[in-house]
């Protein structure tokens, strides 16, 4: 999926970091745990929460593109408006969400940009670089727990990568996501300690 599902699951994660860890008073579950407990779990379920998203997205239309045909652009462009949106309020309303944000979407990071980066410069950064995957670095990649999920979970299931019908299932997922975001916000939100 695109990174307004991403980021919205990052800062779904703090939240959920912090119910498994205290109670709604703001006292700790367990004695003797760390006051940043909560942060810690939060972040680890947000590391997770990508795979699971991006396992799921064979269920939605992902053949946007920068540079494709228009209605590809248009769905390319508006998610990573959205997307810029969703981060800035986040930063905005609690710094505490950039770290939510920036783990769930460690994976893009490192595989898409880091790694595909890398893998260029060892191949003397040849036409179309940016648009393949890394060739030197599978072994590294982080989207490999997404396809352990596709590979043993989701075999035979039809994907809808290029059905542009199925830019609705993201949608309705992303408005999911924001609906869960606003009541964590009012039911529990982040502690200041």
């Amino acid at each position: 999926m695109m990174i307004p599902a991403h980021a919205l699951s990052g800062l779904i994660c703090l939240h959920l970091g912090q119910i498994l860890v205290k109670r709604t008073n703001g006292t700790s579950r367990w004695a003797k745990t760390p006051r940043w407990a909560w942060l810690v779990l939060g972040l680890g379920l947000a590391f997770l929460s990508h795979a699971l998203i991006d396992a799921m997205a064979i269920f939605t239309y992902h053949d946007s593109s920068p540079s494709g045909p228009i209605f590809s652009r248009l769905v390319f462009w508006g998610w990573f408006f959205s997307g810029v949106g969703i981060i800035t309020w986040a930063v905005w309303k609690d710094v505490r969400y950039s770290y939510g944000i920036l783990v769930a979407l460690s994976y893009d990071i490192w595989d898409h940009c880091i790694l595909r980066f890398v893998s260029g410069v060892l191949d003397g950064f040849p036409e179309g670089f940016i648009v393949r995957y890394t060739n030197h670095f599978e072994a590294l990649q982080l989207h490999q727990l997404e396809w352990l999920l596709l590979d043993n979970f989701l075999v035979d299931i039809e994907r809808h990568y290029d059905d542009p019908r199925f830019l609705t299932v993201e949608i309705i997922f992303v408005l999911i996501l924001v609906t869960s975001l606003v009541h964590l916000r009012s039911s529990r939100p982040l502690n200041s300690n």
